[in-house]
Order: structure tokens, then sequence, then C-alpha cells
């Protein structure tokens, strides 16, 4: 699976307000952490203040990462930006490889 770091932001306040009770419901009743297969969500920070975060997620592959953050991006228009990235250990590997 690849470790991805999502960044997200909202498009307007009101958007933002919708989607994040949507969001807080759902954490509530324990729907957020449910098992996606070919998905694990590692950690989401939120920053109300500018209706911004971070995701870190680990996918198996795009279709799956698209297909799990589409939901959102069509009912609250929220942008999101898909960035590859490596655990310690992997660095490490690539480093001793010299392959970085």
């Amino acid at each position: 699976m690849q470790l991805y770091i999502v960044d997200w932001l909202f498009q307007n306040s009101e958007d933002q307000l919708f989607a994040t009770n949507k969001f807080c419901k759902d954490l509530e009743e324990g729907k957020i952490n449910e098992s996606i297969e070919g998905f694990e969500l590692n950690f989401i920070a939120h920053s109300p203040q500018d209706g911004s975060g971070v995701i870190i997620c680990k996918v198996q592959n795009t279709e799956i990462l698209y297909r799990v953050f589409n939901i959102w991006r069509e009912n609250y228009s929220i942008s999101f930006k898909f960035r590859t990235a490596l655990t310690n250990q992997e660095l490490l590997k690539l480093q001793g490889n010299k392959s970085f």
C-alpha cells in the first residue's frame, strides 16, 4: 500500500459548516473509522479557522483514493491535493541503496 498525504480546503464557509456537521455526526457514529478495503486512515488534522486540513492514509491504488474522497468533493466543494509520501523506514531503505 502507498502512503499519501492529502491536503484539503473548503471553497466556501457554507460548505465547511455542512461538511463539518456531517463529519462530526459520522465520527460519533463510528463511520469515519469503518474499514474500507484497500484504504487505511492513519491521521486527520483539522484547521477550521481557514477551512483546511491534512489527512495521512495508505491506499492500495489511486482508484480507491479518488473514490473515497470523491464523495466529499462532490457533496461539499472541497478541493484535495494528493501527494505520495515515504515512511521513515522507506526513506532509510532508499538512502541506503543510494536510490534517492
